[in-house]
């Protein structure tokens, strides 16, 4: 979505600017996000469900992408005179060494697992430790807002608890 959310913002400033973006997967999960690929695809931003394999730079600075377009089999060539590499996220692995005494659990994906996440979605398994933003999964600036105001509350509750 940050990839697309870039295109967009891109098309806006150079409209006559030819934006591709080559991906293996389309995460539009959330609300809205779906219709905003659809939007980045109206405006002209071209999608290609492809592996980059390689990139080589041309005498006039160009750039020669080669990649696997999974759609069509092929191994195809364009020219680019930019390319952004942008990853998918991942979770951070040295979280769970951090504690010496006690487990910090992960969930199946080795985000930091949230112990209740409907009731105390910051909780973690570990008394006084809460999570918040993309440490628990990947979210949008929204979503991490709002984890981020839940942390804060079970914090404040905690300190509260344990100073009385």
């Amino acid at each position: 979505m940050y990839s697309i959310k870039q295109g967009q913002l891109l098309m806006g400033a150079l409209p006559l600017a030819d934006i591709t973006i080559y991906y293996i997967d389309i995460r539009a999960f959330g609300k809205g996000f779906e219709e905003f690929y659809q939007q980045s695809k109206a405006m002209g931003v071209e999608f290609v469900k492809g592996k980059i394999a390689n990139i080589t730079e041309k005498e006039n600075g160009n750039l020669i992408l080669r990649h696997e377009n999974i759609e069509t089999g092929n191994i195809d060539e364009a020219e680019h005179d930019l390319v952004v590499l942008s990853v998918g996220i991942l979770p951070n692995s040295e979280m769970t060494s951090l504690f010496k005494n006690e487990t910090l659990e992960t969930d199946e994906y080795n985000y930091i697992k949230q112990v209740d996440e409907m009731i105390s979605p910051a909780k973690t398994s570990i008394e006084g430790v809460f999570v918040a933003g993309s440490a628990s999964w990947p979210m949008d600036i929204p979503d991490s807002i709002l984890s981020a105001g839940a942390a804060s509350a079970e914090s404040a509750s905690y300190i509260n608890k344990i100073k009385s």
